[in-house]
C-alpha cells in the first residue's frame, strides 16, 4: 500500500484512478487499506478476474467503503472461460461456457478524461452477441401467461435495464434476479446422460446477478411470434436479441 500511497500523491483528485488486480476486491482481506487511499476521490474504478465469472460490484458502507458514491468493481470474464472445459465444437475447441452461463471472452475498457466505458466481447462470436434468451420453442396458447422467459445479459449489472416484448407490443420491464442460468444447468445435466459430450466436465452452476425474468403475455394467438429483448447497461449501451416462439 505504501507504493499506491506514494503514486497517488502525484495524481490530481479530478483524474480517474483505475486499479487492476487478480483477486476480486470484495474478497481482499485488507481492502479497507486501499479504500482509505482512494475513497475521497470522485472518479475510481477497479477490475479483477480469478473467479471465471462476470460480476459487477458496487461497493458501499457495508463493504467498508466510505466514499460519497459506491465504488464500481468489475470481475470480468476470462479468455479461457471455464478453464477450457465443456463439449468440443466443430473446431475441436471446448465451448468453455462459464458457470454463470456467460461465454468465454474479454472486456474492452475505453477511457475519456475521467470517464470510462466497459464493453464485453464473447470469443468466436460477433460483437452483437451480448445475451442468451432461455425459453421454450413451442407452447400452447393457454400456457403463454404462465411461461417464463429468462435472459442472461453477460455483462449486465444491477444498474442495467432489461425489457422484453412480443410481436412489437409495448416493452415491459424484466425483473433482475440472482439465480443459476437454466441454460448452463442443462449443459451440466447433459454430462450425466447416456451419451455425455466429449470434453472435460464443466464446473457446477453458480448463482449470478446478471439474469432477468418475465412472463409472456397471456393468451397469445396461435402462430409464430418474435420475442425481443432490449438491454441497456450502466454506460447507456443498448443491445438487442430475439427468439422465435411457436404458439399452438
Amino acid at each position: 500500500m505504501e507504493f499506491v500511497k506514494n503514486d497517488l500523491a502525484y495524481v490530481p483528485k479530478d483524474r480517474l484512478v483505475f486499479i487492476a488486480m487478480h483477486i476480486p476486491l470484495p474478497n481482499v482481506v485488507n481492502r479497507e487499506e486501499l479504500f482509505r487511499l482512494i475513497e475521497d476521490r470522485p472518479h475510481t474504478f477497479s477490475c479483477s478476474a480469478h473467479t471465471h465469472v462476470q460480476d459487477h460490484h458496487f461497493l458501499d458502507a457495508k463493504d467498508g467503503w466510505n466514499g460519497k458514491e459506491p465504488h464500481h468493481h468489475l470481475n470480468h470474464a476470462t479468455v479461457c472461460g471455464s478453464w477450457w472445459e465443456g463439449a468440443l465444437d466443430e473446431r475441436g475447441i471446448p465451448h468453455a461456457t462459464m458457470s454463470d452461463g456467460a461465454p468465454n471472452g474479454f472486456s474492452i475498457v475505453e477511457f475519456e478524461e475521467n470517464r470510462y466505458k466497459v464493453s464485453f466481447r464473447a470469443a468466436s462470436r460477433p460483437s452483437s452477441h451480448q445475451m442468451n434468451i432461455w425459453m421454450p420453442e413451442e407452447i400452447a396458447s393457454v400456457d403463454s401467461g404462465k411461461t417464463e422467459i429468462t435472459v442472461n445479459v453477460y455483462a449486465g449489472s444491477t444498474r442495467s435495464r432489461v425489457e422484453m416484448r412480443v410481436a412489437e407490443s409495448d416493452w415491459i420491464a424484466m425483473a433482475n434476479v440472482a439465480d443459476r442460468d437454466p441454460y448452463f444447468v442443462q449443459l451440466k445435466e447433459m454430462e450425466l446422460g447416456p451419451k455425455p459430450p466429449t470434453g472435460m466436465k464443466l464446473p457446477n452452476p453458480s448463482k449470478t446477478k446478471h439474469l432477468w425474468k418475465a412472463t409472456l403475455p397471456a393468451y397469445l394467438p396461435t402462430g409464430t411470434h418474435a420475442v425481443e429483448v432490449r438491454a441497456t447497461d450502466m454506460f447507456g449501451q443498448v443491445h438487442f436479441d430475439r427468439r422465435i416462439l411457436r404458439v399452438v
